[in-house]
Order: structure tokens, then C-alpha cells, then sequence
């Protein structure tokens, strides 16, 4: 059984199981590596290797060097499983390690044109499930890809396409992500089968038709993320961040590096090493104490979309099981736990670990604490410096930790010199602890918003525990954080322009919007409440705010997010839970409600769906193209236009492929 074949809620928990791990793993002792000398390319292997640097992590120095690491590591896990079997009842399989958390990498140059998706990073597009060239929608949906023109002020159904290489099976695979680089589509997808992250193009013509052009598969494990994203583009340069399992491999433990491999239909590929030990890279203090875990090589894949050969490069930091990962414009950063540390508050219960994009010589220093998500990080460049909200530490003695609570809430604040080889900490001056998450808060939520850092938690429903939700702001530059009341959970927040939104469910099955006002104090501007509604998607593509043009800091502007509605079951497969897209108007920071574009649900059809066919990633976005405003609801395009506030329906598409039978009973209906 793959692991997402277990269905939605089975991976969301997993998801959350595997978010924190404590795996205390007893390894033999291992050498250490001497530092590279300076060079360019790595004498074993003929690959590029990081530029040396008086300060960063030490690089293996020949290939004998890294294959007896990684072998030890490997005879280590396989003794670890016999004395286990041993300890289970013989008829019982062992179970098997649990798949490691994939993520995914933001991005970041300006796109030539305005965006349809709500990025982390300005200007850093990410993998998503609709994109936008010119007035043509390419929509990735359940295995296939469909291109729809909105020219002249109408919608068409131009093309489709599977997502997935003609002659294959498209059985076993999963296509998440897709991204646009001028005439060319790229997919993002996982494939159990063929072994690994699948990248797929498309040639993508001026009238919007499709032609497959090549496939390439990168050595990884599942990349899946509840919440992140596997794929960035920056320019013609699409940025993957990959785990890769140590545990595992064949007579070869070379052959757990990154690698990639064009798909040719003959089934004889075998994957070309894209990393030698000169760009794999490891923290000194793992060298002199293993047991905190080199169980998982993280590795960042740069890949031009633009090549013909689909040109790729790798750099790997050997580390413990990833928690998160953050992409800037200059660096992937990587927040590690390490395996061992039972004490929260101890100096140091992780690494941070930055890989710079331009190729340079990793770096890394030890911190405590652990972030929420990836949008717990911010570099700021002008500031040459790195902001990481964690929960779990506080180096402030006026700080008590009462008993059950989540413990202590704090700011890091790193400047990127203090980067080094991995030996030091993040000073405890470098903390700015806000004070204490209170009533054992599950789950949070945070967001960077212009120079403040807003996060909250609390949830209004019987399973989220005990405790009125909580918002908190404070500003990046120093100072207090300031606590907000709201009525509602908060289940999200985003930015409003240069206000920030908490988004949640109230009593009586509400939806309740906050806006929060950063100038000044921070304080509640404005509530809205939508009856008899929840929130059709939790991930951050589903939201969208365009603010007027001309409006001082996004004070007036339309805001988009699904909404579920109550679904007959025969329909939920097809449609999800987002079945109505909620548009609120701001005007002068007041909120109004706009109104809903909804799914034509008695519309709904037998897709004939052949791969991938749940939409871990969702299938609802608010898309505001120029001028125009559109619901994604499956396979409908709903085209709305505002007058006086409110928005109305004045168009419809249903993209959907039909089977034969279907085209043929639509075509005669009296037969």
C-alpha cells in the first residue's frame, strides 16, 4: 500500500505524527572527515563542488571517504531492524520506518506578469494547480492538464493533455504541482513505479494547445507536504528540495545521492549522479556525535527548464529527519531537529541550515526551539539577517513555563554572518521570547505582514481543547507583542494588503474574518461574519486578495477564499468539500460580502479519472485575471463580474474530459 493511498485524513495525520519525530538512533562511531581544501570541482567524480569559504559545513573529500559513511549507516539500520524482528512475535512484519516529511522550496524572481498565486515570497512562484499565460488558464487537475482561453471576454476549452508521459501508466503516481516558464508547462508529480519526483514538460502553443516534450525523474523519497510545496521557479531555474533516505540503497551506498534520469518508455533508465562528495555536505558536531542522527541527506535540485536536456545540479546536507523548509531569493534554510535532545528548552534541539542558491558552501548553527511552518521564516536581505518564530524555547529568566502549557514563544533573530560550520548556537540575545502558549495549543498559525510578525492560535470546536483563541503582533524591529481578541478560531492568517486577516470557524457553524491594523497598535479594524460556512481549503493557494489599484496599502480591494457547502456523496469525490467561492469586498479596511460563485453540482460527471485521482492540493482557487474574476470549482469556471459590491455570475465553462458514452448521450439527449 503507498502511504497516500490511505486516504485524506489517514495522511493528515501522519503528517502531523511524523512532524516532530524522536527516533534515538545508536550508531557506530564514525571518522571524521577532514575539511576540503579549496576548489572547484571534486577530484573523485569530475562534479562542481561549493566554492570553500573560511566558514561553513565540512565537505567529503573523496567518493571511498562518503561510501564508507553512508555503509555504516546502513549496516547500522539493518542490525537495528534484526535485533526488532527479534522482539516481535515471528509471524508479525516488521513495520516499516515511516516516509519522511516532504516539502517543498519557495522561490523567486519577478514574473513578467501579474500573478495568480498567493506566493510566500513576492516575485517566488510556486508549484500550484492553476497558472495563467497571457489570457490563457492551464488548469493540472486529477492526472490530466487543460488549457482554457479567456481572449475576447469569453471562456473556451482549448486543450487537454494527461500530466503524465503518453505509453505510461499514469497508476501509482501522483501529479501535485505545476508551473509556466514561457512556451513550456512543467508537472511536478511522484512516482512510485518509476522511482521518485517526476518532471514533466509540455510544450505550450500561442493558441494554447499541448504537446508532451520529455520526462525526467530525480531520486527522492515522497515529497508530499500538507501544508508546503515541493517546486520554485526563479527565472528558468526550477529549485526542488528532495529527502532522501540514508537507511536505504543497494550494494552501492552511492546510489542514495541525487540523481536524475530521462524517461525513455524502455523501461532500461538508470539514474546519472548529479552530486559528488565535494557538494555533500555535513555539520562537525555529527562527525563527533552520530546518535544525533545522520539519518536523512536533504538535498536541493536546480534544474534549467529551459535546456534541452533539462541541465541539473545538486548540493545535500546530511542531517536528521527535516521539520521544515523555507526558500528565499538568495538560500534554502532548513530548520532539523535533532534525534536525541528530550530537554525543549535546551541551548540547542536543532540545526538551521542554509544553502545558498548560487551554489556557495553551505552553512549552518545550532538553535532550540521549532518553528510552526515554512512561513515562519523571513530573510531579510536588506538586514542581512533571519527571522525564525519558534515555539518550545525561551532564554528569558522573567519567562515561567507553567505546567501544560505549550511552552514558550520566541523571535529568532540571526544575522547570516553567524552562519558557520555548525559548532555555534544562535545567541540567547539573538531571542526575543513573547511569553507562553497557553492552554496547550495543538496547532498555530503565523504570517509575516510588512515589518510585523502576527500569529495566533485556538480553535472553537470540541476537539481543539480548552481556551479562547489568541492573536498576537509585534513588530520585527523590537518591542512587545501585542495580544488581539478575536471571536472566531484561528485557522488562518494572511496578508490584507499591509493589514494582516485571521480567518476561522465560530460557534454555529460561522466563518468569522478579522482584519488586523498594523499601523499603530495593532488592533481589530473590522469583522465579518459569513453564516452557515467553513473553509473549503486550509492551504495557502486557496486564498487570494487583489487590492484596487491606486488603494494606499491595500485599504480597499475583493478578497477570494472556498467555502464548503453540504455535498450529496456521490458528489464529493468529484467536487471535494469547496463548493462555493465566498468573495468579500473591503472598502476603507470595512468589510462587505460581495457574494458566492457556486458549483453546479447536479452538473457533475464520471471523469473516467485514470491518475491521480485525489486532489491532495486541492481543486478550488479565486483567480482574478486583468480586470476579470473567476471561481475554480473542479471542473467548472465560474466568471463573475462586480457592480455596486456585489458580484454576479455571467458565465460558466465545464472543462470536464467526457468518456464517449457521455459525449454521445450529452449529443442526444432524446435517444
Amino acid at each position: 500500500m503507498q502511504w497516500r493511498d490511505i486516504g485524506l485524513e489517514g495522511v493528515i495525520m501522519i503528517r502531523s505524527s511524523i512532524a516532530r519525530p524522536r527516533i534515538l538512533l545508536i550508531l557506530f562511531s564514525l571518522g571524521l572527515a577532514p575539511l576540503l581544501p579549496a576548489c572547484t570541482t571534486d577530484p573523485a567524480s569530475g562534479n562542481e563542488i561549493a566554492s570553500a569559504s573560511e566558514d561553513g559545513l565540512r565537505a567529503f573529500r573523496s567518493e571511498d571517504e562518503l561510501r564508507d559513511f553512508l555503509g555504516r549507516l546502513q549496516r547500522q539500520r539493518r542490525a537495528e531492524a534484526d535485533l526488532y524482528e527479534e522482539s516481535m512475535d515471528a509471524e508479525a512484519p516488521p513495520m516499516p520506518a515511516p516516509p519522511p516529511v516532504a516539502q517543498a522550496v519557495p522561490s523567486e524572481d519577478a514574473a513578467p506578469e501579474e500573478g495568480i498565486t498567493n506566493n510566500q515570497t513576492a516575485g517566488v512562484d510556486e508549484g500550484g494547480i492553476v497558472k495563467s499565460r497571457g489570457d490563457l488558464l492551464i488548469v493540472l487537475r486529477r492526472g490530466r492538464l487543460f488549457t482554457i482561453s479567456t481572449a475576447g471576454g469569453e471562456m473556451r476549452a482549448i486543450d487537454s493533455i494527461d500530466a503524465f508521459p503518453p505509453g505510461a501508466s499514469g497508476g501509482s503516481s501522483w501529479y501535485d504541482e505545476m508551473l509556466v516558464r514561457g512556451d513550456r508547462v512543467i508537472v511536478i508529480g511522484y512516482s512510485y513505479p518509476r522511482g521518485g519526483t517526476e518532471v514533466n514538460r509540455f510544450r505550450l502553443s500561442e493558441d494554447g494547445q499541448l504537446t508532451f516534450e520529455d520526462a525526467h525523474h530525480l531520486r527522492s523519497n515522497d515529497y508530499y507536504s500538507a501544508d508546503n510545496y515541493a517546486s520554485r521557479l526563479i527565472g528558468d531555474e526550477l529549485i526542488f528540495y528532495t529527502p532522501l533516505n540514508l537507511y536505504y540503497g543497494g550494494d552501492d551506498p552511492l546510489a542514495a545521492l541525487p540523481g536524475v534520469k530521462r524517461w525513455t518508455g524502455e523501461g532500461q533508465e538508470n539514474f546519472e549522479r548529479i552530486a559528488g562528495p565535494g557538494q555533500i555536505f555535513i555539520a562537525g558536531d555529527l562527525f563527533d556525535d552520530p546518535d544525533d542522527g545522520a539519518t536523512t541527506l536533504h538535498s536541493v535540485t536546480r534544474c534549467n527548464v529551459a535546456s534541452e536536456n533539462f541541465d541539473c545540479t545538486a548540493t545535500g546536507v546530511i542531517a536528521g529527519w527535516s521539520r521544515e523548509f523555507y526558500v528565499s531569493q538568495s538560500a534554502v534554510y532548513l530548520w532539523v531537529a535533532r534525534d536525541n535532545t528530550a530537554d525543549a528548552n535546551a541551548q540547542r534541539t536543532a540545526h538551521i541550515y542554509r544553502l545558498p542558491l548560487d551554489g556557495d558552501r553551505p552553512s549552518a548553527i545550532g538553535a532550540s526551539g521549532m518553528p510552526i511552518d515554512q512561513f515562519s521564516f523571513l530573510e531579510q536581505p536588506d538586514q542581512d539577517r533571519l527571522n525564525i518564530l519558534v515555539t518550545g524555547s525561551s532564554h528569558s529568566p522573567a519567562i515561567e513555563i507553567p505546567r501544560g502549557s505549550s511552552g514558550a514563544i520566541s523571535l529568532i533573530q540571526v544575522a547570516l554572518a553567524d552562519f558557520g560550520d555548525g559548532s555555534t548556537d544562535v545567541a540567547p540575545g539573538d531571542y526575543r521570547t513573547f511569553g507562553v502558549v497557553e492552554g496547550g495549543a495543538y496547532e498555530m498559525e503565523n504570517r509575516y505582514v510588512g515589518d510585523h510578525i502576527v500569529y495566533g492560535y485556538g480553535r472553537l470546536s470540541a476537539y481543539a481543547g480548552a481556551g479562547r483563541p489568541r492573536v498576537f503582533a509585534a513588530r520585527l524591529d523590537g518591542g512587545d507583542a501585542t495580544q488581539i481578541d478575536v471571536a472566531h478560531g484561528v485557522d488562518r492568517i494572511e496578508q490584507l494588503g499591509a493589514d494582516a486577516v485571521v480567518i476561522g470557524s465560530g460557534t454555529g457553524d460561522k466563518l468569522g474574518f478579522s482584519a488586523i491594523a498594523l499601523d499603530g497598535t495593532p488592533r481589530i479594524a473590522d469583522v465579518f461574519t459569513m453564516p452557515a460556512a467553513g473553509q473549503g481549503e486550509s492551504r495557502s493557494h486557496a486564498y487570494f486578495y487583489r487590492p484596487d489599484a491606486g488603494s494606499r496599502g491595500g485599504a480597499s480591494g475583493t478578497l477570494g477564499l472556498p467555502i464548503s457547502r453540504r455535498v450529496e456523496p456521490r458528489f464529493q469525490q468529484l467536487l471535494g468539500s469547496s463548493a462555493a467561492m465566498l468573495f468579500l469586498r473591503r472598502n476603507d479596511r470595512r468589510f462587505s460580502l460581495a457574494g458566492t460563485l457556486d458549483a453546479q453540482v447536479e452538473g457533475v460527471v464520471d471523469d473516467n479519472c485514470q491518475a491521480s485521482c485525489v486532489d491532495w492540493y486541492g481543486n478550488a482557487r479565486p483567480i482574478f485575471l486583468g480586470n476579470r474574476i473567476f471561481a475554480l470549482l473542479g471542473y467548472e469556471l465560474v466568471e463573475g463580474r462586480m457592480r455596486d459590491g456585489q458580484i454576479g455570475e455571467i458565465g460558466r465553462l465545464d472543462y470536464a474530459p467526457r468518456m464517449a458514452s457521455v459525449r454521445d448521450a450529452e449529443a442526444s439527449p432524446g435517444d
